[in-house]
């Protein structure tokens, strides 16, 4: 937070991190800069910017009813590990796209086995704890099909597929850390 408040560059001090809290592979546990880091690889693969890459493939193809709000660092670098800021109509039906195994309106927006990869908890999280997709949560007890996005202070994408259900809410809750 201090970097960017200074108008400092994420990507620089993404680079410059350098200590770990285990062996790489012996501990799971979410990280938020690891998701700026696929952020990173992203644009470098593609010399492209994460916004315009979603605004492409993703929202265009949905028809959202409002232009995202990114976050940026000093250098205009949206953020990827938060800060991507919708509507909650807009939140759900990104929601339902993926409930519909990533199709809208006809088209294929996300590759189907993608949907399906990324929804299954393969992350070596801690028995009875939720579990962790490529960027999707599964809650404790799902059954197949059941997953989540989750953003801090309460923003949350929730999909059934089983019940063909999706609830998408916009929060503001500031002890989203604490306990209940």
């Amino acid at each position: 937070g201090r970097v960017v408040a200074l108008g400092g560059r994420l990507d620089d001090f993404t680079a410059e991190l350098t200590e770990t809290f285990a062996e790489p592979g012996s501990q799971w546990q979410y990280v938020s800069i690891d998701t700026h880091v696929i952020g990173m690889v992203v644009r470098g693969a593609t010399g492209r910017s994460v916004p315009e890459l979603l605004s492409e493939k993703v929202i265009a193809p949905l028809g959202l009813e409002h232009a995202p709000y990114y976050i940026v660092d000093g250098s205009g670098t949206a953020f990827v590990l938060g800060g991507l800021n919708m509507t909650t109509r807009d939140y759900a039906r990104f929601g339902q796209m993926f409930a519909q195994g990533g199709e809208w309106n006809g088209k294929q927006v996300v590759p189907a086995d993608w949907v399906t990869a990324s929804t299954n908890p393969t992350a070596p999280t801690a028995e009875g704890q939720i579990g962790y997709g490529y960027q999707w949560w599964i809650p404790v007890g799902a059954a197949e099909g059941e997953y989540m996005a989750r953003g801090i202070y309460g923003q949350y994408i929730y999909v059934d597929t089983a019940r063909d259900v999706v609830i998408a809410t916009n929060a503001a809750d500031r002890k989203f850390r604490e306990a209940g």
